[in-house]
């Protein structure tokens, strides 16, 4: 299988093959239409477990739509190589790209999802990136830092019988699309679960007084951290978007539970961030 298929110019594709290739396994390139057709008709199909297209063109021109398009066109083309649960990544960091614009990636990002919504790419996990470094890219596919991928399910409702278990936790396994979620146990404590396909796993928030979401207390402020910093791969998260994540949503989320997906995080993300984190 190969790892990751990426389409884009030549002198964008070649700043990122090389950091791929360092995490193993086969990487694809192409830099043209042509190449882009080849590949769809010589790779197997359900072949490639990553898919990362940056912009084809140095200058996208006057007009927005021929570049959304084109990239619209092209998922749709490579969609019989993904393997199912395959990550698509759409790379939008260069100012002449029109998805450089929130409001066009937003749109960019359900058209991608519109196209592979058939049955056979149910697992298909879009995103938009607009930052094109090799190492926010490979974090965004999933091929973690020093913090590894999500830790399998350890405690959460480990002190509940069968029937509550069932009720709390194994009942959210129906999508398949990143959500968190967030509910108060038995005993009255929050917990706070990151869903990836069908596994279940504790997001990890550090330890604050008072409550962890519905407010804009400390505890608050580390779910928002948690959350913007898993959706963000583990970059680091400034604090005055945190205050303003926390303001906007946290606050805002119900105090006997939630469901958020990540989605709905990258969207508010893709509307506040002027500025790579950290920078």
């Amino acid at each position: 299988m190969a790892t990751a298929l990426i389409t884009g110019s030549k002198h964008r594709t070649s700043r990122l093959d090389g950091t791929l290739r360092a995490h193993g396994g086969d990487v694809v390139v192409a830099d043209s239409r042509d190449g882009i057709a080849a590949l769809a008709a010589r790779l197997p199909q359900r072949s490639v477990g990553a898919y990362v297209q940056l912009l084809m063109h140095a200058d996208a021109g006057l007009s927005w739509a021929p570049p959304v398009t084109e990239r619209i066109e092209t998922v749709a083309l490579v969609a019989p190589l993904l393997a199912p649960k395959a990550a698509v990544l759409l790379v939008a960091d260069d100012p002449a790209d029109p998805a450089h614009d929130p409001r066009v990636a937003d749109g960019l990002c359900l058209l991608a999802e519109a196209a592979l919504s058939g049955a056979e790419y149910g697992g298909v996990k879009v995103s938009v990136l607009p930052e094109a470094s090799p190492e926010a890219i490979t974090r965004a596919l999933g091929h973690d830092g020093p913090a590894g991928p999500a830790a399998p399910l350890a405690d959460l409702g480990a002190d509940r019988d069968y029937a509550d278990w069932r009720t709390d936790i194994l009942s959210l396994t129906s999508s398949t699309d990143v959500t968190y979620f967030g509910w108060v146990n038995q005993d009255g404590r929050p917990k706070i679960g990151l869903l990836r396909g069908s596994v279940l796993s504790p997001l990890p928030v550090p330890f604050e007084s008072g409550g962890l979401w519905g407010g804009t207390d400390p505890g608050a402020e580390a779910l928002g951290r948690a959350l913007i910093a898993d959706t963000l791969g583990g970059q680091p998260v400034e604090d005055g978007l945190v205050e303003l994540f926390v303001k906007d949503v946290i606050g805002s989320l119900p105090p006997t539970g939630f469901e958020l997906s990540a989605g709905e995080v990258q969207r508010w993300l893709r509307q506040h961030l002027t500025s790579p984190p950290g920078a």
